[in-house]
């Protein structure tokens, strides 16, 4: 899930990631959280800076068990849909 919030004196885009108890014990969420962060981080360079300031994903159940590319074009295609809305 993606949620955008825009701002005219944004320096540039930043990410905001949630994941919540549901998505499994303390080491997986950490862990999903870092895997979100680092492909934030490389998606960041494609996002026009007036486009967005924040961009705020939330990590659903099962998260966890989603491989590397599948959690990266998952981001892409989520950041490219709310960036152009």
């Amino acid at each position: 899930m993606f949620h955008r919030l825009r701002s005219p004196s944004a320096d540039g885009p930043r990410f905001g990631v949630i994941v919540s108890k549901q998505v499994g014990s303390a080491v997986v969420r950490n862990r999903v959280r870092r895997r979100i962060q680092a492909v934030c981080a490389m998606a960041i360079t494609d996002i026009p800076v007036p486009a967005t300031d924040l961009i705020v994903i939330r990590a659903l159940p099962g998260a966890g068990e989603i491989d590397w590319d599948t959690l990266r074009a998952e981001i892409d295609g989520g950041v490219r849909r709310v960036v152009t809305a």
